[in-house]
């Protein structure tokens, strides 16, 4: 009984993230190794190269990826522990974030735009959770409007999100006129720097030309897994969300709002993947993120001493899609 106990309290803590970031690094330099990191070429900008150009060194790039999951997993835990969102500490949910994307080499294998809106999404949502209630929340309205909408200029898929961040200002209890009109004046800004300095000429201007030639382009068993792996993961996001739920409406109205949020942005990724299908890669790590946070708020609440069992199921999964990624 101590020993099953010990070993749940292991997953809830900080030693297992680390433990399982090791193994992702290592996952990871095996994946280079037999060649089963993909690159993801797609420019989807409005007028700047996206991220998956920023970089051309691929050991560089792998090495920032990695880099840049541990940063999106310490911010998980970082937003829980600031905002109580999930009502208890846990380092579950980023430890499970890590897993997921080590799951998927060329999710994890390389920088490009998923990662960094994983990244920008966990900054917002931070700034999105600190509104709750503020009578004078238009400084940070702004900021976050403005940061999606500048981003929109390396990938168009943030575009898609801003109706989300405005249904967010109301699930904050912050929504009016004032508000609408900073978060306005944040996706303007943007655009009249870029132009105004000189930095995006009219020309550079478009809508990116997004083809179906990467999904062509990999072979039939990497597109089995990679689909295998994504569709996992939203049945284990559906799953757990549901089985949430009630437990949810339990909470105060500032936790309500706060875990409402997290389903509302969860929900919306599942849906947009499917409707910009042939740049889905693109919003992986984000899935990742959110179904991690499901997962971990589920055993936060239910952490009886035989709940590692269900966790090692999951981890086990996401091993065997990885090594049927790799292998």
């Amino acid at each position: 009984m101590i020993k099953d106990r010990q070993i749940t309290a292991f997953f809830h803590a900080k030693s297992s993230t680390l433990v399982l970031w090791l193994l992702a690094l290592m996952s990871c330099v095996c994946a280079w190794q037999r060649g089963a990191v993909t690159e993801i070429p797609v420019d989807a900008g409005l007028g700047l190269p996206s991220a998956n150009l920023w970089i051309h060194n691929h050991l560089a790039s792998a090495l920032v990826n990695v880099g840049l999951t541990a940063v999106v997993a310490l911010l998980i835990v970082y937003v829980n522990r600031a905002f109580n969102v999930l009502r208890s500490l846990t380092w579950l949910v980023a430890t499970m974030f890590i897993v997921m994307q080590a799951a998927v080499p060329m999710v994890l294998g390389q920088f490009y735009g998923g990662s960094v809106l994983a990244l920008l999404t966990m900054v917002v949502s931070a700034l999105m959770f600190s509104l709750y209630g503020d009578p004078a929340p238009q400084r940070r309205v702004f900021l976050i409007f403005f940061l999606f909408s500048l981003a929109a200029f390396t990938q168009v898929g943030y575009l898609f999100y801003l109706p989300v961040l405005l249904v967010a200002t109301i699930q904050m209890r912050v929504f009016s006129l004032k508000t609408f009109i900073a978060a306005l004046l944040g996706v303007i800004t943007p655009p009249w720097l870029l132009f105004g300095f000189g930095i995006v000429g009219l020309s550079d201007l478009h809508w990116p030309d997004i083809s179906f030639d990467f999904i062509y382009g990999i072979d039939f068993n990497e597109f089995a897994q990679l689909f295998s792996t994504v569709g996992f993961t939203m049945a284990v996001g559906i799953l757990f969300l549901v089985a949430n739920l009630m437990k949810i409406l339990s909470y105060n109205a500032r936790t309500r709002a706060f875990n409402g949020y997290l389903t509302l942005l969860l929900i919306f990724t599942m849906v947009v993947m499917l409707l910009n299908f042939n740049n889905f890669t693109f919003y992986i790590p984000l899935l990742n993120c959110l179904v991690a946070y499901q997962v971990g708020h589920f055993f936060t609440y239910r952490r009886h001493r035989w709940s590692y069992l269900a966790i090692l199921f999951l981890i086990c999964c996401y091993a065997g899609l990885y090594v049927w990624a790799v292998y």
